[in-house]
Order: structure tokens, then C-alpha cells, then sequence
């Protein structure tokens, strides 16, 4: 009888042993998940009056929410540079604003005077790069 018990203690002891064992295996043949390389980002275009292109990574506006202060009527409104997809210059800078098409990213387009007294910065090939936005004749916005 107390042999019975002693066998059914050592048979439950090494089929934890077994199920533990196979489990430490498991573990250790699981191959480590690869971590995917971040996904390229798409630079932003930007044009300079001179007709020079910049390929720029991050654009921002530094010290700043990231937005484009836009005067309609002689209303100001603030559109974040998130929902801008492209803005396109005319005319000469008048009390720091120039006039300009604002197109958003959902496809919409605003007729407005944008604030240009600001430096835009991001990284180009080179490295850092950064301009006065009332130097910049378009822009066409990308965001990872």
C-alpha cells in the first residue's frame, strides 16, 4: 500500500518534471521576434523662390503648437500642420503674411493669408537644415 502511494508520488513528481522540461524547450527554441526597421519616412518638398528644392525629413516649426496661423477677412485661425498637406505662395510678404492656397489633407483647399515672420527646420541628406518660411514659395508636406 505504501509502496503504491510512494510510486504514484514519484510518477506525478516526474510527469511535472516532464511537462516543466518541455515547456523550458519550448522557450528556448521560440526564435526571438525580429524587430521590423522603422518604415521609411516620406520627405516634405520644400521650394524656394529661387526655384531651389529641399528634401526635408521632420519638418516643424520650432517654439512652436505646429501650426500654420492663416488671416481670413481679418480673422485669424490656427490649422495644424498635421491636417496641412501642401501650401502654395503668391504675391509679396505685406505686415508679415502672404497670400497663399493652403491644401489639407483631406483634399480641401483654403484661399488665405499665412504668417511667414518664422524659421521651418527638419533634417535634410546633409544634416540640419532650416529656412525663413517667408523665403518659401511651396511646400508639400509629408508625415510618417
Amino acid at each position: 500500500m505504501k509502496a503504491c502511494r510512494i510510486f504514484a508520488g514519484l510518477r506525478a513528481l516526474t510527469l511535472l518534471a516532464v511537462v516543466a522540461g518541455c515547456l523550458l524547450a519550448l522557450s528556448a527554441c521560440n526564435p526571438q521576434t525580429m524587430k521590423l526597421p522603422p518604415p521609411e519616412v516620406s520627405p516634405s518638398l520644400v521650394v524656394t523662390h529661387g526655384g531651389m528644392a529641399y528634401y526635408v525629413k521632420g519638418v516643424r516649426i520650432p517654439g512652436t503648437r505646429q501650426e500654420l496661423r492663416l488671416r481670413q477677412s481679418g480673422t485669424l485661425t490656427w490649422v495644424p500642420l498635421e491636417q496641412v498637406s501642401a501650401v502654395r505662395f503668391s504675391g509679396p510678404v505685406q505686415d508679415t503674411y502672404r497670400q497663399a492656397v493652403i491644401t489639407l489633407t483631406g483634399g480641401e483647399r483654403l484661399q488665405a493669408e499665412v504668417y511667414v515672420n518664422f524659421l521651418i527646420e527638419g533634417t535634410t541628406d546633409l544634416g540640419y537644415w532650416n529656412m525663413p518660411m517667408s523665403k518659401v514659395e511651396s511646400l508639400n508636406l509629408a508625415f510618417d
